[in-house]
């Protein structure tokens, strides 16, 4: 048996090498393919890289024309930035719409490569909120169309025709005068006086006093930290919560809603009339028919709930993003 084994190893010599030379043979052949695939695939991963970096540079030039909105630039401007190492253009547009309507801004957004390769993007959005210090408009400034949201960190004047199509949030105080007319919510961090046909076409929250003259309209609830007072036929066609009184005194003053006061409340004045139940923390002071619904005087429907502020003026809607 031992001879046999021998004899059988004796014969295998040398196989092994054939072995080798047929993979060294196999090796050879698919190495050059091999490399040629790492070589292309390599290639495709710096283009893939640096189309990313082109369609993120154009995004940022996006996010940049909405920054110029907010800040209240004009859509006739061109932008141009560098974003990523390339070089960004942006133009806006303010599409078609009626006037109580929030303007939709188209901006189109192209970063360009040193090599001449380019990535648009273009994007349709609305809800723009316009930041600013504060805001005054007096006689001279004429008529003022804002299709947007406005928030003011201070204080707020108008005297002239102001059309504000969104809300309008104030850290200050805010006096509309002049037909100015607001078509979103109002919050006020003071005090809040409208006068001469100044319209508000939804609710108002007031940190403050709420003062209304010569013809003023509140086509939404009233939400006021301190007191309210009404004259001059002004009209409140929501209900009035107030932290202080409510005077309701003046010709043909009308609240179309119900009144709750911490306070005193009285209505008095030629006409004038609150076509609700009225509550107060103190007195209630009315002639009959003043009041078409119940009173209850003296706290003793309880403390009346003053809402906060609902708005968040937030990032803007996006309607549309697309790569062109």
């Amino acid at each position: 048996m031992k001879k046999f084994l021998k004899r059988i190893v004796r014969q295998e010599k040398g196989h092994g090498l054939d072995l080798v030379l047929t993979l060294l043979g196999l090796g050879g052949l698919i190495m050059a393919p091999l490399l040629g695939l790492t070589s292309t695939g390599l290639l495709a991963g710096r283009v893939y890289e640096d189309n990313t970096h082109e369609l993120y540079a154009a995004d940022g030039g996006v996010e940049d024309g909405i920054w110029h909105l907010t800040q209240g630039g004009s859509v006739n401007d061109t932008l141009e930035l560098t974003v990523n190492g390339k070089a960004v253009t942006v133009e806006i547009e303010e599409l078609p719409h009626d006037c109580n309507e929030l303007a939709t801004y188209e901006i189109t957004s192209t970063a360009i490569s040193q090599d001449g390769s380019s990535t648009t993007i273009l994007a349709q959005v609305t809800g723009i909120t316009v930041y600013m210090d504060e805001m005054f408009y007096d006689a001279n400034a004429g008529t003022v169309y804002i299709p947007n949201h406005v928030y003011v960190e201070e204080d707020v004047y108008i005297s002239s025709e102001v059309h504000i199509v969104g809300d309008l949030k104030a850290g200050g105080n805010v006096v509309l005068n002049q037909g100015s007319l607001i078509g979103g919510i109002v919050c006020v961090g003071g005090a809040l006086e409208l006068n001469n046909n100044a319209t508000i076409e939804a609710s108002v929250y007031v940190a403050g006093d709420l003062t209304m003259n010569n013809l003023a309209a509140i086509q939404g609830d009233v939400n006021v930290g301190g007191d309210v007072t009404m004259t001059g036929g002004s009209v409140v066609l929501g209900g009035i919560h107030a932290d202080g009184d409510v005077s309701v005194d003046g010709k043909d003053a009308l609240v179309d809603g119900d009144i709750c006061a911490n306070g005193n409340v009285q209505v008095a004045g030629q006409n004038a009339l609150v076509d609700g139940d009225v509550s107060a923390g103190g007195t209630i002071t009315a002639d009959e028919g003043k009041i078409t619904g119940t009173r209850c005087p003296g706290g003793a429907c309880g403390v009346c709930e003053i809402d906060p502020c609902p708005l968040d003026m937030g990032w803007p809607e996006i309607k549309v993003w697309v790569i062109i």
